[in-house]
């Protein structure tokens, strides 16, 4: 729905990484494993990559896996 509202405004699509080891997900769900939890950075890397590879569609949920897989 993101993508289609802005559209418009040239951006070409809407990213959503997953749940990653940070402190908002640890305070938002204290009993999650951060072990099982994508770090960042590796999220950023890995989506910078996509990025720079014209890897992603519009509207897709990223995770570091489909990232990772498509490579």
């Amino acid at each position: 729905m993101w993508s289609a509202e802005l559209a418009a405004s040239g951006v070409g699509a809407a990213v959503d990484p997953g749940e990653m080891n940070t402190r908002m997900h640890a305070d938002a769900v204290p009993d999650a494993d951060p072990a099982g939890l994508a770090a960042p950075e590796d999220v950023a890397r890995a989506l910078v990559r996509a990025l720079a590879e014209d890897r992603l569609a519009s509207g897709a949920r990223v995770t570091l896996a489909s990232l990772e897989g498509a490579s």
